[in-house]
């Protein structure tokens, strides 16, 4: 049977490179503003957040936010929580067994004292209660560990999990809660002994895992990630020595009811190495259908939820829970920017095959050339039946101005060589999109900056191109080189072939120059233009006056003597 949903979306699908980028980390938020504002996506509403048993409105550094772009993480944006400082996540992994200690101890947890059956440290626990709209609850996430590789199959694990407690639950931890951290289509925890290389650490043995999970090492590896010194691009870009793939966690809920749960992680067995939980931004939903959204930068795809005209496109996701059947989404779009007139028209509807859960739709932004707008939004909604009635989801986006290039470099500038180190060509850039990309001429250079040359004057001008394709050439800037004169106060015209000739040292360089030679009585001894250095005085002992113009610099006069036999 065909399926069909009331999708409010955008289009074009593409193939898309993923390039990893580093960990990022901040603790500015409070656990409730994480909650509320990261962690949460369409269909639930959350109350009551706490962490470490205190209320969710305090900064504390085991809990914090997460970006990544498209990294080895699996998951570009998000929450963290740590049993160490969260900077902990920071790369590269230079270290086999690097701790940073939280603020304080927070102590043991029952549950998970429970579920590795060991006593816990440092624990990190996020609680709130929640209403789903849907008939399940699902949310991404990864485990990471610096425990990996060492300690794997060993009794010094960390452990974590997610307990899951209300109507429908009854499981063996408090309130009833379930654990719903699983190894996909099982009922095994995920844990360092149960997801990892297939290999047993140089402090464990096999047999520890092969108890804890018997599918440690023959398909169940498949979820883990080594990150252990690999030198691999677009790895060992976080300081985690492994960690598993981007898991989901789903139980199924009644909607409209209350529930709560409880996000922990704990050094287990002692308070030695970290680990952490990495949940994505948004993935905490109730729906049947999910949509998420970000920027395509070229051949990458990023999660900013910033595109700009006419540079970057907009790509939509929506994930639907099966793949039984073919499922036909009709779409429009909203927000403050007009379809057809800000971006791209879009069609009425998408057709999602039988066996896949995913599509995705593209849009792209013109360059209007119109600055000032301000930022635009482009809203998209999905309203579909659920077991509770009608449900609409949405993801905004948001379209901003291009801001066109300007470039400015210091002017033009007389050198002598000698006189210091060459002059670094340095442009100021701003505006434009992205990296800046340069080409000099006439050198061929594609650094940001330059030295210039000291041989010879030299006209130098830039063209800068930033990641939307745009460019701009810089204003172009003459080195001159050029040495000052240098003129002699004493000749000795004796003919002994030794400082016979009057030499003005440079006056090459200045090749418009003129130069006079009087005597005393202001009488005209000697006149040239473009001077040779070529005149020998054949005056007696005394003292005459010049007038050099070097045609750059005011007229140089003073006086000269002569003698013949100093």
């Amino acid at each position: 049977m065909k399926k069909i949903y009331l999708l409010l979306l955008f289009v074009i699908t593409g193939g898309i490179t993923l390039w990893a980028q580093p960990i990022a980390v901040s603790g500015a938020l409070t656990p409730t503003q994480i909650v509320q504002n990261v962690l949460a996506g369409q269909g639930v509403v959350i109350s009551n957040i706490t962490f470490n048993g205190n209320p969710g409105s305090s900064l504390n550094n085991q809990i914090g936010t997460f970006t990544q772009g498209n990294g080895s993480i699996g998951i570009g944006n998000g929450m963290i929580l740590a049993t160490g400082d969260i900077n902990e996540a920071l790369g590269p992994n230079n270290s086999g067994s690097f701790s940073l200690p939280p603020t304080a101890d927070a102590g043991s947890d029952g549950d998970l004292n429970t579920l590795c059956s060991n006593t816990t440290f440092n624990k990190a626990v996020l609680e709130f209660d929640f209403v789903p709209a849907g008939d399940t609850i699902r949310f991404n996430y990864v485990f990471c560990s610096e425990e990996y590789n060492e300690y794997t199959c060993s009794g010094f694990n960390d452990v974590f999990g997610f307990f899951i407690s209300g109507p429908g639950f009854s499981g063996p931890f408090s309130l009833g809660a379930e654990n719903i951290a699983l190894i996909p289509g099982t009922s095994t925890p995920v844990a360092i002994n149960t997801i990892n290389l297939g290999v047993s650490g140089a402090f464990g043995t096999p047999a520890t895992c092969e108890t804890a999970n018997p599918n440690w090492d023959n398909g169940d590896n498949v979820y883990y990630v080594n990150n252990d010194n690999v030198a691999e691009p677009g790895f060992n870009n976080c300081q985690y020595d492994g960690f598993t793939v981007r898991l989901t966690a789903m139980a199924v809920v009644q909607c409209n009811q209350t529930y709560h749960l409880k996000i922990a992680v704990a050094d287990a067995g002692d308070a030695a190495f970290d680990s952490g939980v990495m949940l994505e931004a948004g993935s905490f939903q109730s729906s049947a259908l999910q949509i998420s959204g970000g920027t395509i930068d070229g051949d990458s795809i990023t999660t900013d939820s910033v595109f700009v005209e006419g540079c970057q496109q907009a790509i939509y996701f929506f994930t639907r829970p099966d793949s039984n059947a073919v499922d036909t989404i009709f779409f429009f779009t909203g927000g403050s920017a007009t379809e057809g007139t800000d971006y791209t028209d879009v069609p009425d509807f998408i057709v999602i095959g039988q066996g896949e859960f995913r599509d995705s739709i593209i849009i792209s932004a013109f360059d209007d050339g119109v600055n000032g707008e301000g930022t635009e939004t482009v809203t998209i909604y999905i309203t579909f039946d659920n077991p509770c009635g009608t449900d609409t989801i949405f993801k905004t986006l948001y379209l901003e101005d291009y801001t066109p290039m300007s470039a400015f470099m210091d002017g033009d500038t007389t050198l002598c060589p000698g006189g210091g180190p060459p002059p670094l060509l340095n442009p100021v850039v701003t505006g434009g999109f992205g990296n800046y990309h340069y080409l000099w001429y006439p050198t061929g250079d594609t650094t940001a900056t330059i030295n210039a040359f000291m041989g010879e004057t030299t006209v130098y001008y830039v063209n800068i191109e930033d990641d939307c394709g745009k460019t701009i050439a810089s204003m172009p800037v003459t080195i001159v080189i050029q040495c000052p004169i240098v003129i002699p106060n004493v000749i000795t015209a004796n003919e002994d072939g030794l400082n016979d000739t009057f030499i003005i040292q440079n006056i090459d360089q200045y090749p418009e120059n003129e130069v006079w030679f009087f005597n005393r009585w202001g009488t005209l001894l000697h006149y040239a233009k473009s001077y040779k250095n070529d005149w020998t005085p054949h005056l007696s002992d005394g003292v005459y006056y010049y007038v050099v113009d070097d045609k750059v610099n005011d007229p140089f006069k003073d006086f000269f003597m002569i003698f013949k036999n100093p």
